[in-house]
């Protein structure tokens, strides 16, 4: 069965794990894919992430964590953002 990509304008998940420790933290939902990546892309950044490798991370974030250098963030649609298959 082919699954359907999940819609960019469902609300989204946002977390970041601090890499070294491998702690995860600031858990919120975006109401979209697009906000949750500005969200993610101006934490990272005020966290001292350089803004270029931030920005290829938050492109590149999934259900599996994208790293920058120091953190890295995943985002991914919320479970009832997810269509039955």
């Amino acid at each position: 069965m082919k699954r359907s990509a999940p819609d960019s304008n469902a609300p989204h998940e946002v977390d970041f794990q601090h890499i070294p420790t491998g702690g995860f933290f600031a858990e919120c939902t975006q109401p979209s894919r697009q906000s949750a990546e500005e969200f993610a892309l101006a934490k990272l950044v005020s966290l001292g992430e350089d803004p270029d490798v931030a920005a290829h991370a938050v492109a590149l974030a999934g259900y599996t964590a994208a790293d920058a250098r120091t953190y890295a963030v995943r985002i991914y649609p919320t479970r009832t953002a997810i269509p039955p298959q």
